[in-house]
């Protein structure tokens, strides 16, 4: 049964263990190297009740994370989020990513937000066809952007409207 539960700092070990999995692959972030659980604290103190943490749980074991972060400080973005979703590699193709939208689906605008976007790397198909299925429109084409050591990355914009 997977819940998703408010991530807290107790959390912060197993969800930099989790980041920390994908960065060698070179998928699902930017980060090159290794990130601290020192590192991520401030990062999850900014969440709060607009722009929300949580953890995956699957049969209370987590599994990932997810939040909405605030796309920008200025004003006029403020409801505006984007998204991030981690899964441990041992639950990713067992639709958690699917819950885990399904779930966005009904939290953003619990959460006064309107608008969501996603940053994907253009060769993570994987990511790109859970968003287009929840229907996430491609907004944006960002070539080469990201220097990664197999070479130079794309990065992908989607986003999605909720109540306006």
């Amino acid at each position: 049964m997977i819940e998703f539960k408010p991530a807290t700092a107790a959390d912060l070990p197993k969800i930099v263990a989790i980041y920390n999995e994908t960065i060698p692959t070179h998928r699902a972030t930017a980060d090159l190297q290794p990130q601290t659980v020192a590192q991520k604290s401030a990062w999850l103190a900014a969440h709060n009740a607009h722009f929300p943490a949580w953890v995956i749980q699957n049969h209370h074991e987590t599994v990932g994370w997810l939040t909405l972060s605030a796309y920008s400080d200025r004003a006029a973005y403020d409801q505006t989020a984007e998204i991030s979703l981690y899964l441990d590699q041992a639950a990713r193709g067992h639709h958690v990513g699917t819950a885990a939208l399904a779930f966005v689906d009904h939290e953003a605008p619990a959460h006064g937000l309107t608008t969501v976007i996603a940053r994907i790397f253009g060769h993570n198909q994987a990511s790109r066809h859970l968003f287009q299925k929840f229907g996430y429109d491609h907004w944006g084409h960002l070539p080469a952007i990201a220097t990664l050591p197999e070479g130079h990355a794309d990065l992908e914009v989607y986003g999605k409207h909720f109540g306006i």
